[in-house]
């Protein structure tokens, strides 16, 4: 039985226009009535999902955030930190210089804030995502004062895909190295993904995958499609996601949040 739907937020749970619909409202809301938490699951930092976890009355009941790829758990009820995996202020520095030398420019997290070397369209569109405001500095090393969950490092979609490749080759000993959108690759810790950490959330609740619906459309939700009893890629989703899934979902934009969790757990009720 499903007891936790897991979801990706950006081009999952939320459509083009960056919004939660009527349609995803409604059962996220029938959830909640049938003791079904409903869980964000995103590579955002945890501040930058506060305004739809607070819209939505994720936090009026016993719940979880996973945050950062899955570097943070917190419980939304009480506040306690469940895990908590950062990159330290070294090692940043040390992904800032990978990013330079290979002609790119990236992004980070110091005190709530988004930090950025250069005024570069993708820094903004985290800093809006998040609803964060965005520091951009030429000696970016020197913003760096603690740790973080992770960087992104920021590159054309043209070229993306071939320096991900690079940097999985040189840094995958130590590194997590994912795709969150076309122009994102992200770095965690290593051993740090979504479906380590919603492993570690069932294992403290007393579940396991099979209790676990997922949802997700970038290859930074592999890891939890293929973890969850019930992997459900949305129909805008990255061809690999598609692969991995179960199922395959109407679009972010044709509700397939809501049409997945429908038609695999309140259908079945009827």
């Amino acid at each position: 039985m499903i007891k936790l739907v897991v979801t990706d937020v950006d081009d999952t749970l939320l459509g083009s226009n960056h919004k939660v619909s009527e349609k995803n409202r409604e059962i996220i809301e029938k959830c909640r009535n049938n003791d079904i938490k409903v869980i964000l699951a995103s590579g955002r930092p945890d501040f930058g999902m506060m305004k739809i976890v607070n819209d939505l009355k994720l936090d009026s009941y016993e719940n979880y955030l996973l945050s950062f790829n899955g570097a943070k758990i917190s419980n939304l009820k009480t506040g306690e930190l469940i895990y908590e995996k950062f990159l330290s202020a070294d090692r940043i520095k040390f992904l800032i210089d990978k990013a330079l030398e290979n002609n790119c420019d990236i992004l980070t997290y110091q005190n709530n804030r988004v930090i950025t070397n250069s005024n570069n369209e993708y820094a903004r569109i985290e800093s809006e995502l998040v609803g964060a405001e965005l520091i951009i500095s030429e000696n970016i090393k020197e913003e760096i004062k603690e740790g973080a969950a992770k960087v992104i490092i920021l590159k054309n979609p043209e070229e993306a895909t071939i320096i991900k490749d690079k940097l999985s080759f040189e840094l995958g000993e130590e590194y997590e190295v994912a795709m969150s959108k076309p122009f994102f690759i992200e770095i965690n810790d290593k051993g740090i993904s979504k479906g380590v950490s919603l492993d570690a959330l069932c294992k403290k609740l007393g579940l396991t995958n099979e209790n676990v619906m997922a949802l997700g459309d970038g290859l930074n939700d592999l890891s939890m499609i293929e973890f969850s009893g019930l992997g459900v890629a949305v129909g805008n989703a990255n061809d690999k996601l598609k692969e991995a899934a179960n199922f395959i979902s109407k679009t972010n934009d044709e509700d397939g949040f809501a049409y997945a969790v429908e038609k695999f757990i309140f259908d079945k009720k009827k």
